[in-house]
Parts: structure tokens; C-alpha cells; sequence
């Protein structure tokens, strides 16, 4: 009889502690839950897709067209581009601002620089097929205007507005846009608005054509 009530008890015991455990781990789930912040998930989503966080050179075009005036200037996506100005090969002094009404894509590239030479041509031939509605603007890092000149004639683009005045002036639009390696390439709406920031091997047709 004894050792029947021992068992008894023995149940009730580990049916009062496996209920006590289910209990603390119901608890414990609630108040997790009620610290999870409001809106993490969609937080997360903003946070990779806000170009102000991207910390890659490449920074991931955006489709939706802004004129408000009150955008910051700055060499983001989704930001104004910074205007300047530089004579042109041509004897021509050229603005950013000019070129308002286009979709313009700037490329920063020298004559010297190999990666340069690789995806000069497939800018080339992208805004050869859509002007002119896109224009092409190259600021050249070369040392001399001859250096690029020649090298653009000799290999016949003709698309591209090259920009350079002299090594220094090219070279401080070069740091105001942000300044590192070249060839560096920003795609810049109708608006002045930057769409693409990159290098120009990663730049997509579809992302210039939807700007159109």
C-alpha cells in the first residue's frame, strides 16, 4: 500500500513539475515577443534597400523620379549630384546643370587606367543605341588633355563629352564626388537625381532605359 501512494505521489510530483517548466516556457515566449520592437521585420527590409546605408561602392538603383528641389545634394542614390563645371576637349565650358532634361551618365576614367579601357566601350555602345536622350559625360583624370583626346580618337568614341580643363580642376570634381578608384560611374535622371552609383561594369541597360 505504501509503495502504491509513493507512486502516486511520484506521478503527481513530475506532472507538477513538467507542468511548472511548460508554464515558464509560455511565459518566456510572451514577454520575448512583447520586446520584439514594433515593425522589426519591415525595419530590416528599409534598412537594405535605403542607399544612405549601403557601405559597397555599388549602390542599388531606384525607379521612382523625384523633381522636389528640397533634395540634398550629396553622391548617394536617391540624392541631387553635385553640379560643376569644366571645359570640355572641345574649347567648350561645360555644367552638370546644363544637361538638365537628359539622363546623363558620369564616368570618371583616365587613359592610363586598364579597368577604364575594359568597360569604355560597353558605355559606348549603350549611349550610342539611346541617344539623345542620354548623353555621356567622361571627366578625365590623364595627365595632360592629349592623353585623352588621343586615346578617345584613336579608338573612335565619339558618344562621349570629355571633360578636363587640367588634371587639378578634373581632379577636385573627381573628390567631390566622392574621390577613390576609377573608373567610377554615376547614372543621374532628368531631374539631377543620382539613379546608379558604381563601377560601370555592373551598370544594367534597364537601369538607364527605365529613366527614359
Amino acid at each position: 500500500m505504501t509503495t502504491s501512494t509513493n507512486r502516486q505521489r511520484g506521478i503527481v510530483l513530475a506532472l507538477v513539475v513538467i507542468g511548472a517548466l511548460g508554464i515558464a516556457l509560455l511565459g518566456y515566449l510572451v514577454i520575448d515577443r512583447l520586446l520584439l520592437p514594433a515593425g522589426d521585420a519591415e525595419t530590416t527590409t528599409e534598412v537594405a534597400q535605403s542607399p544612405s546605408t549601403t557601405t559597397s561602392a555599388t549602390q542599388t538603383p531606384t525607379d521612382t523620379p523625384e523633381a522636389d528641389e528640397n533634395i540634398a545634394v550629396g553622391i548617394r542614390v536617391g540624392q541631387r549630384a553635385p553640379d560643376f563645371s569644366l571645359p570640355s576637349l572641345d574649347g567648350r565650358t561645360l555644367a552638370l546643370s546644363d544637361f538638365r532634361g537628359y539622363v546623363v551618365i558620369l564616368d570618371f576614367w583616365a587613359s592610363w587606367c586598364t579597368p577604364c579601357k575594359i568597360t569604355m566601350p560597353g558605355l559606348e555602345d549603350m549611349v550610342q543605341s539611346l541617344e539623345p536622350d542620354v548623353v555621356l559625360l567622361g571627366v578625365s583624370l590623364d595627365r595632360a588633355a592629349s592623353h585623352a583626346s588621343d586615346y578617345l580618337s584613336s579608338n573612335s568614341y565619339e558618344s562621349m563629352i570629355a571633360l578636363y580643363g587640367s588634371y587639378s580642376a578634373a581632379y577636385a570634381v573627381f573628390q567631390t564626388y566622392g574621390g577613390g578608384g576609377i573608373p567610377k560611374t554615376y547614372v543621374i535622371d532628368p531631374d539631377g537625381i543620382i539613379r546608379y552609383a558604381g563601377h560601370p561594369a555592373s551598370l544594367q541597360r534597364a537601369t538607364v532605359e527605365r529613366l527614359l
